[in-house]
């Protein structure tokens, strides 16, 4: 009986042990892992380590059906009260890597579209807090050589090295957290054909305001360390939502006509005056995190 005792106050110490080394190493946008938490309805990535290697098998476990789970392989996330729906767990003997969307109560606790005020983050019982900052613009999605995840609009067929958009073509590429919608957007459920989500309009959201879109080589710097760009901005035929998908931002735009071969970069940028009105609209520049179109 004495040993049982000594055994269950062992396994109780034990188990106290592993639950303190938990902790949530970061969250990032999961489109290219900039740190962040992305706005609500967006997709994000949280990265959890301390846990024991035996309670749950190394593998990858993915939500199934078209309703997303609020709890997968036992793992739930709350963000400012809110269960948060899971796309997949990843589990090695590094930790955790928990996919999932935002719920809408992030929103509240954005002081603006740079900032973070209250609200809290948890996984199992760990809470991070205050909530990360929002980066500053959202992310294409793109493969590992930094091409972005697009389609030609013409047939839905992949761009790539093999098959690249075309000048004059019009292209589908998919993103994550560039901009807010209206009305907003579902959370847990792919996103219907009708009504469509469409991007507000520049200025009338605190969350996230996406400027206008380049495909032309990284943009400069000037003095001051701000961003600009010398090419006009792209013709965007759409910005919303993807019909069909969770939590992605499909932008449709056309790639102009003059446009010169080669491995062009794709990105948004906000507060420059790409069309030569002066110095005093650099204000505030900044550019996405650039991706790859191969134009031929």
């Amino acid at each position: 009986m004495r040993c049982l005792i000594v055994l269950l106050l062992f396994c109780a110490f034990t188990s106290r042990a592993l639950q303190a080394e938990v902790k949530i190493e970061g969250v990032v946008n999961s489109a290219s892992f900039e740190p962040g938490l992305p706005a609500g309805g967006s997709l994000a990535t949280v990265f959890v380590s301390g846990f024991s290697e035996f309670e749950l098998k190394p593998g990858t476990y993915i939500a199934e059906g078209t309703i997303l789970p609020f709890s997968l392989a036992g793992r739930e996330i709350i963000v400012n009260g809110a269960s948060a729906p899971i796309l997949a767990v990843i589990v090695s003997r590094l930790g955790l890597q928990i996919n999932f969307q935002v719920p809408l109560e992030r929103n509240a606790s954005l002081a603006g579209a740079l900032g973070a005020s209250a609200g809290a983050l948890a996984v199992a019982g760990v809470v991070l807090t205050p909530l990360p900052r929002l980066s500053p613009v959202g992310d294409f999605f793109a493969d590992a050589n930094g091409f972005a995840i697009a389609r030609h609009a013409s047939d839905n067929s992949p761009v790539s090295l093999d098959n690249p958009a075309r000048p004059g073509e019009t292209i589908h590429a998919y993103a994550n957290d560039f901009f807010a919608v209206w009305p907003p957007p579902p959370i847990g459920s792919a996103v219907p054909e009708q009504p469509q989500f469409l991007r507000l309009p520049i200025g009338q959201s605190i969350i996230r305001d996406s400027g206008d879109l380049y495909l032309q080589e990284y943009p400069k710097l000037n003095l001051k360390g701000q961003s600009f760009t010398n090419t006009p901005a792209l013709d965007i035929k759409f910005a919303g939502l993807a019909p069909g998908k969770i939590g992605v931002e499909l932008i449709t735009f056309v790639v102009p006509a003059n446009q010169q071969p080669g491995d062009w970069a794709l990105f948004f940028n906000l507060g420059s005056c790409p069309d030569g009105r002066g110095a005093a609209c650099y204000v505030f520049g900044r550019s996405s995190p650039y991706v790859k179109i191969p134009v031929r």
